[in-house]
């Protein structure tokens, strides 16, 4: 019989990471390690309102066009439900995607803001895409029941109000 053994448990360090996506996000501070390449926050809402670029469409012809690096062929005055968001409760069909910018905080607007970097960055594997931001909204804020990827306890409107917080780097 040999003597007992003593054995050491060290905790893993949990870090924060932006690049978390839907299936290993809590709100309770634990943040799982993402990979090294994790992408920037997402811009916060009145960052998108500001970032504003005026391009030639044709002769004296300008639109007005997000932009983050590079320009999104989405425009200010686009209708967010020509996006496919739903709009119950929150504006009606011609709502635009520059009203909904139009509060850091407001669920509309951290709604459009990550949509707006989806369309950049979104990929799965550094930021969510476009339309897992769609189905945090319609599913989860109008809805009242997200459902993740790897998970099996669906989120409400506020989990999916924090997460969305949470991309754009303001506290949870």
């Amino acid at each position: 019989m040999g003597a007992p053994a003593l054995i050491a448990l060290k905790p893993a360090p949990v870090i924060g990471c932006t690049c978390k996506l839907p299936s290993g996000f809590t709100v309770s501070g634990n943040a799982s390690r993402g990979p090294k390449n994790c992408a920037d926050p997402a811009y916060k809402p009145l960052t998108w309102k500001s970032s504003v670029t005026k391009v030639m469409v044709g002769v004296n012809k300008y639109e007005y066009r997000y932009t983050r690096g590079s320009v999104l062929t989405i425009h200010k005055g686009t209708k967010v439900s020509s996006l496919g968001f739903t709009t119950t409760g929150y504006g009606d069909a011609n709502t635009t995607v520059d009203t909904w910018l139009s509060s850091d905080l407001s669920d509309t607007g951290l709604i459009m803001a990550c949509y707006l970097d989806a369309c950049l960055a979104g990929n799965d594997s550094t930021f969510p895409r476009k339309e897992k931001i769609l189905a945090m909204w319609n599913q989860g804020v109008i809805g009242g029941s997200y459902l993740p990827a790897n998970q099996t306890t669906a989120w409400t409107k506020a989990k999916v109000i924090a997460y969305l917080k949470f991309l754009t780097a303001q506290v949870v």
